[in-house]
């Protein structure tokens, strides 16, 4: 899935947020020049930031489920059409050839619901994090 889904300019940023979370600088401050609004934060300010980083990382989650359900659906009509294809041209085949045929119907079924099933497993997880995402908001 992250194969499929992969965003590299929202994980640059989100390296950067988390790398100035754990740097620390050490210099003499009277040689040093600070700027305006980089001096320390408060606990509840942490919080905060952590809580932003938590947020993000959640929605990059559900965005990435849902590019793999649309994926995976893409992937089932695929097979649902190929399959429609073998059982038209079993009509006109002989015997020995219904048979190959209808095994490869049975795969092309499995196929289906084989991703039935992965698409349902990818909507619980988004739904759960859809509601971790809700109970970050209210923190």
């Amino acid at each position: 899935m992250d194969d499929v889904t992969s965003n590299s300019e929202s994980d640059s940023k989100e390296e950067i947020d988390a790398h100035a979370l754990i740097t620390t600088l050490y210099s003499d401050h009277r040689k040093t020049k600070s700027e305006e609004g980089k001096g320390t934060k408060s606990k509840q300010e942490y919080a905060l930031l952590v809580n932003d980083l938590e947020k993000q990382f959640v929605k990059k989650k559900v965005k990435n489920y849902e590019k793999a359900i649309t994926v995976e659906a893409k992937h089932k009509r695929q097979i649902q059409q190929e399959m429609n294809e073998l059982q038209r041209d079993m009509k006109y085949q002989v015997d020995e050839g219904k048979a190959d045929t209808e095994s490869k119907i049975t795969m092309k079924k499995d196929a289906i619901q084989s991703s039935d099933e992965s698409i349902h497993l990818y909507e619980d997880e988004q739904k759960s994090l859809q509601d971790k995402l809700q109970k970050l908001n209210e923190k």
